[in-house]
């Protein structure tokens, strides 16, 4: 702790303490009923100062710096005891207000976040609930128990799904706290996301074919699991044509590509470089359904947490073609670094 520092830090008591030597004297000086020599008021303003200093540089400085020196190991106890007396003081205190600062935005960023989505989801889930209250009115003029059964399960997918949803976008503020990262099998994974949407397939009559799926790469289970069903539900509410879509994986010297196309409406020119931004629905998500804007938003974040990548490709009326890239292993460590 320097004793610049110090001087600074006491500069309001070392002002008061001239200021009354300077009045002391000028009474001293100005009052005739006192008779003093001008050699003894010198002597009493020398070993007034004197004895300011000597308290000053063997006491006072000595437990300003002790006092200092403690509180900024209390801070951060790996400071020694020499770089806590080199002045790193406000330093640290300056890189601790600015750390704060920026946590404080971050979190403002990721409410705001989940309060974009929260105000889309809660329309969005009124339609399934809204279609099965109808369903439920009309229950005994519908005479095709396996049509209603089909159209209460499609209903409740929706439903499970825009829930799923909720409860991952409320993690937003703690993707990196929540992964698990580990060797996973790709074709296990997308299998596992067909089976549990097969109804949404049934019902829209959409084929899915897998090939040559079964590569093992580093990633979250769960993340990749909701990223890949989050990818299928809008190849589905965006289908036309064939009606199909085709998971695939392509493999090079640095990654593995795994590429889920379909022969959707596709995307027009001027959405495509901005579908991965923040709340952005384009042509489609406007004229076709209800989006929120947040879906490939959350998985391109999420994505890039992991080191991956998620590009997309896409022509108008020729359908889209979503790329997830996983880095091998030595180039993933590359990545993360």
């Amino acid at each position: 702790m320097t004793f610049h520092t110090y001087i600074k830090n006491r500069k309001f008591m070392l002002l008061l303490l001239v200021v009354v030597i300077f009045l002391f004297n000028l009474n001293v000086l100005l009052d005739v009923s006192i008779k003093v020599a001008i050699d003894s008021l010198l002597y009493i303003n020398i070993l007034t100062v004197s004895i300011c200093i000597v308290f000053i540089l063997f006491v006072d400085y000595r437990l300003f710096k002790k006092e200092k020196i403690e509180m900024l190991q209390q801070i951060d106890p790996r400071i020694s005891k020499d770089e806590a007396s080199a002045g790193r003081l406000y330093e640290v205190l300056d890189q601790i207000q600015r750390e704060s600062t920026e946590e404080i935005e971050s979190l403002r960023d990721e409410l705001r976040e989940i309060n974009d989505y929260m105000t889309h989801w809660i329309h969005q889930v009124k339609i399934p609930i809204t279609v099965l209250e109808i369903i439920a009115q009309r229950v005994d003029e519908i005479e095709d128990e396996a049509t209603l059964s089909k159209d209460i399960k499609v209903e409740i997918d929706r439903v499970t799904v825009l829930v799923e949803q909720a409860l991952y976008i409320s993690r937003a503020g703690n993707y990196s706290s929540d992964f698990l990262i580990e060797e996973i099998n790709v074709g296990k994974i997308v299998k596992e996301v067909v089976r549990k949407n097969k109804y949404l397939f049934i019902y829209n009559k959409i084929n899915v074919e897998m090939k040559h799926l079964d590569h093992v790469v580093l990633t979250d289970k769960k993340w990749m699991k909701h990223i890949i069903e989050q990818i299928i539900h809008n190849s589905c509410k965006y289908i036309a044509g064939q009606k199909e879509i085709v998971m695939y994986i392509e493999e090079n010297e640095k990654s593995i590509q795994l590429h889920i196309k379909d022969s959707g409406i596709g995307i027009s020119e001027s959405d495509i470089d901005r579908v991965f931004d923040k709340g952005f629905t384009g042509e489609n998500g406007r004229n076709r359904t209800k989006s929120t804007g947040m879906g490939l938003y959350i998985s391109k974040k999420i994505m890039n947490k992991l080191s991956h990548d998620i590009t997309i490709v896409s022509e108008k009326n020729k359908g889209t073609d979503v790329n997830l890239t996983f880095y091998k292993l030595s180039d993933y460590f590359t990545c993360i670094q």
